[in-house]
């Protein structure tokens, strides 16, 4: 999975629908009895779209900012004279940065 930082502004928005007490009043409650009753007892329901931002947010918290097992294995390539750039994947890279 990829994220997009650039979409971070749009996460959370649309995601929360309201629950009406339609079916509390069809089950035989008046509408004051389900007004008193939700009153206390507030609920939301997430969307498919929410819950998904929700475990996208989860993963990004436990991803570690830095990747020590990564740079440790950089470094030694480094330092042994084995690590290699190749230019044309730097200008592909720099060309098309979301490939």
């Amino acid at each position: 999975m990829k994220i997009d930082p650039s979409q971070i502004h749009r996460i959370g928005r649309g995601g929360v629908e309201r629950v009406s007490t339609e079916g509390v009043e069809s089950a035989g409650v008046s509408g004051a009895q389900a007004t008193r009753a939700s009153a206390g007892a507030d609920q939301v329901a997430l969307s498919q779209r929410a819950e998904e931002v929700r475990a996208a947010r989860a993963a990004l918290a436990a991803t570690p900012e830095i990747r020590h097992d990564r740079v440790a294995e950089l470094k030694a390539q480094i330092d042994s004279g084995e690590y290699k750039v190749d230019p044309f994947k730097v200008a592909e890279r720099i060309l098309n940065p979301r490939t």
